[in-house]
Order: structure tokens, then sequence, then C-alpha cells
């Protein structure tokens, strides 16, 4: 568990020992610090809930032959599957490669934000410890994702969609971010409006029609719930409210509120329909946390001349150092990361 809190008091001491809550870091620090996210991420030794279910699966990847792998439910990430068995490096070598995906996006997204470090603390609790330490598939993907916002901002369309493309190959619920090109401003209501049906349609497709059998037998024949998942959605919530509250500020001070409008409307949409297929929700909400960044990221130049900047630091880091105490003492599975063992441990 300790490692857990080393790793939440690297952003911690940036931003309260560093000027500019750590926005004049080095390079050479943030590739160090990345490459201890990579092998704490991708060399982890029987760590996650779904560690046994990625292991089971890894042994139906090897069979599929090359030629196959488009054919596969998640072509990318089973041909860094097949690529692993075939280079020895077995389900370490497939969550090492995701890790750097991941890993990437993260530092690529934060330092865009007005504190990087103050970002990284945000998404270590859930987004690091959780998702890309638990849900392999979709940290990647949202690893591309977050490298993708920004050429959307910047209507860069075409970089934008092909790393929507990469990200969908490795878990195909990504796919339903193309439809936020609809959501750009110009090009009227109809546009905006067209985008919404598409985003719905394709919300339902991917979790209802395609997996209509998975979702009844776990969902509802089992009762199967996502552990705090109804916990989870909250949080977007709550940045989300700050979002809408802070609506005419942050037109101002930034070119992307269309962007985290969006984000901000489904994560409101997400609290109902949790309480009726709350795993499905949550795994669809894991999309939603990097509203959590950009928002808590920019929390103090939203409030600057009203709150002192230090300040508005601390009142997060005690959030999300509560946030991660309270999973780590109470997490329904927490003890599929507890305690912390990796592979570089039995090696050396």
């Amino acid at each position: 568990m300790l490692i857990y809190w080393f790793l939440l008091l690297i952003p911690i001491y940036f931003l309260f020992g560093k000027i500019q809550g750590g926005a004049r870091t080095s390079q050479l620090k943030w590739q160090f610090f990345g490459l201890f996210l990579i092998i704490l991420i991708g060399l982890r030794h029987r760590v996650g809930g779904d560690w046994y279910t990625y292991l089971d699966g890894l042994g139906l990847e090897s069979e599929i032959q090359w030629t196959n792998l488009f054919n596969a439910r998640d072509p990318a990430y089973t041909l860094f599957s097949w690529l692993s068995i075939e280079l020895g490096g077995s389900i370490y070598g497939v969550n090492f490669i995701c890790a750097i995906i991941f890993t990437f996006g993260l530092i690529n997204f934060c330092r865009s934000q007005p504190y990087p470090w103050l970002a990284i603390l945000v998404a270590l609790p859930y987004l690091v410890i959780v998702v890309a330490m638990g849900y392999t598939r979709q940290a990647a993907a949202i690893g591309f994702l977050m490298i993708s916002f920004r050429p959307l901002v910047q209507g860069r369309l075409t970089k934008y969609l092909v790393l929507v493309l990469l990200a969908g190959l490795i878990h195909k619920t990504a796919f339903i971010f193309a439809v936020f090109v609809l959501f750009r401003p110009g090009g009227g209501k109809l546009k905006g409006l067209l985008g919404v049906i598409l985003l719905v349609s394709l919300i339902g497709a991917t979790y209802l029609l395609e997996q209509a059998d998975t979702f009844m037998l776990n969902y509802v024949v089992q009762g199967m719930e996502s552990g705090g998942g109804q916990i989870r959605v909250l949080m977007n919530v709550l940045p989300a409210l700050i979002f809408f509250v802070s609506w005419r500020k942050w037109g101002n001070m930034f070119d992307d509120r269309w962007l985290w409008g969006v984000f901000s409307i489904l994560a409101v949409v997400c609290v109902p329909l949790v309480f009726f297929a709350s795993t499905a929700v949550d795994r669809m909400a894991l999309y939603l946390i990097p509203l959590q960044l950009v928002v808590w990221s920019r929390f103090p130049n939203l409030l600057k001349g009203r709150i002192n900047i230090k300040f508005a630091f601390f009142i997060i880091a005690v959030y999300y150092a509560i946030v991660q105490f309270i999973y780590l003492i109470y997490g329904t599975y927490v003890a599929a990361w507890i305690p912390y063992d990796n592979l570089l441990l039995h090696i050396f």
C-alpha cells in the first residue's frame, strides 16, 4: 500500500515545492516520472481486478493467426497480445505496451493544463491506480483519447479521427468519440442535434446490441453490479457542476468550452442511469474521468483573486487523498491491488 501513497506524494511535492505549481518542471523530470509510471503499471504482478481475466484471455488470443487479427474483438489489443506471446513477454509484455500508451497520453494531456502536477494528482487515485492497473484495454484507449482532445479543439480532425480509430481498435467502445466532431462550433443546431442522436445510438449499440447476451447474463440474470459505481459517477458530476457555474468565465479563458460542455452533460446523464446498469455505466464513465483532470487543474485560475492558489492546491490534494484512502481501505475489490507486487522484484 505504501507505493500508492509514495506515488501521490510526487505531484504534491512539485505542487507545493515548486513555483507555478510545477509548470516549470524540466523535461528530464517528466521523463523519469513517466518511466516510473510505465514500470509501476506495465510490470505489475497479479495486481488489478481483471488480472486473471486478462491472463485467461491471453491464452485464447495466442491461438489467433496473425492473418485473422482484424477479425478479433479488439484488434490492436489482440495484436499486442500476439506480439507479446511471440516474443515471450506473456501478460507483462502486453501490459507494458498499454502502459506506455496510457502514460504518454496522460502526461501529454496533463502538461497542456495550467497546473500539470495538479492534473496528475487528480488522476492518480482512480485513473492511474484503479483504471490503468485494472482495466488495461480501456486505459490504453483513454491514453490515445487524451492525446486526441487538443487536435479536436484545434480543428485538426484527421489527426483526431486517426487517434480515435487507434483507441477504438484497442477497446471498441472508444469509437463513440468519433461523433464529437459534430459538436464542434459552427454548422448550426442541426449538426449538434445529429451529433446527439448518433452519440446516443452508438452508446446503445455498443452496450446493448453487440453484447446483448453478455449484458443479460452478467448485468440482469446474475444481478452484477459495479462496486462503488455510483460514487465514481458522482465524482465526475462535481467538476461538471463547477464547469457549468463557471461557463462564462471558462469561455473567456479557454478555447475548449464546447468540448468539456459535452463531457459535463454526459457526466450528469450518467447519474440516473448508473442505478439501472451500474457496471455498464461505470465503465462508460471511465472515459469521462479526464473532465476531473481538466476542471480541477483549472480551478485555481477560475477562482483567481478569490482564493489563494496554494490553498486551492491544498483543498484538492486533501480531497483526492481522502478518495485514495477510502478506496485503499474500504474498496470492494481492493484486495486485488494490495499488496502491490512487480515483476522486477522477482527478477532482481
